[in-house]
C-alpha cells in the first residue's frame, strides 16, 4: 500500500473515530439532561 491510500485511510478512521465519540458524548448528555435540564430551566425562568 502506497503512503497516499494509508495517509487517506488514517485520516479517514480518525474522522470517523471522532465523530463516532461525540455522537455518543452527545447522545448521554441528551439521556441524561433533559430531567436536569427541565428543573434548571424551570428555577431559572422566575
Amino acid at each position: 500500500m502506497g503512503i497516499i491510500p494509508y495517509t487517506l485511510m488514517t485520516y479517514g478512521l480518525t474522522a470517523v473515530i471522532s465523530l463516532l465519540v461525540v455522537a455518543i458524548i452527545v447522545g448521554i448528555s441528551k439521556l441524561t439532561g433533559r430531567s436536569e435540564g427541565a428543573e434548571d430551566e424551570g428555577e431559572e425562568e422566575p
